[in-house]
């Protein structure tokens, strides 16, 4: 009786998990696309246009202005700022510890490598010394996606000058990638 009773929940069991497998082989995949590439859909009589992406401004074709805008006057009188003297604060201020020039270790903390023109696209309408001063003085302010906040010290502005900060600034836009 015992070897019957297994059989049945062995039997049992299999059946359910082919009923599984077939369910889930019938489920539509989410990642297949749903209207075909060579499918363009009419829009009242007319074809659809696809948006054509915003291209993302390079770094080299602003303007001093439009690098520095939104930085607070008292901040803005310490311009432009030692990019020397700020990549010597930030490393006697341990901020290489986590940040890289490259992506050989960017799990802790942002890479550096380029920053100055992935900062144009970090936070819409704002320019990228004040996204990147704005990271520094209020690191919470913004947390790149993909990374945790509360990690990066939250004393940067009580503990540097703001010229040291300015001068960090500085040294990172130089931070151009190719």
């Amino acid at each position: 009786m015992g070897s019957l009773h297994s059989n049945r929940f062995y039997l049992l069991t299999a059946s359910l998990l082919v009923v599984i497998f077939v369910l889930a082989a019938c489920a539509p995949n989410p990642r297949a696309q749903l209207i075909s590439p060579d499918m363009v859909p009419e829009v009242k009589g007319q074809a659809f246009v696809p948006p054509i992406p915003t291209p993302i401004p390079d770094i080299n074709t602003l303007t001093d202005e439009e690098i520095y805008a939104g930085l607070a006057a008292d901040v803005a009188a310490l311009l432009p700022g030692d990019p020397v003297n700020g990549e010597q604060v930030a490393t006697s201020a341990g901020c290489v510890g986590c940040h890289r020039l490259d992506n050989s270790n960017d799990v802790v903390a942002p890479t550096w490598g380029n920053v100055a023109s992935t900062a144009i696209t970090r936070v819409q309408g704002e320019s990228p010394a004040l996204y990147l001063y704005t990271s520094i003085t209020a690191p919470n302010a913004f947390v790149t996606n993909g990374y945790n906040g509360g990690v990066m010290p939250q004393t940067y502005k009580d503990i540097l000058s703001a010229q040291d900060i300015v001068d960090i600034v500085a040294y990172l836009l130089t931070q151009r990638g190719q």
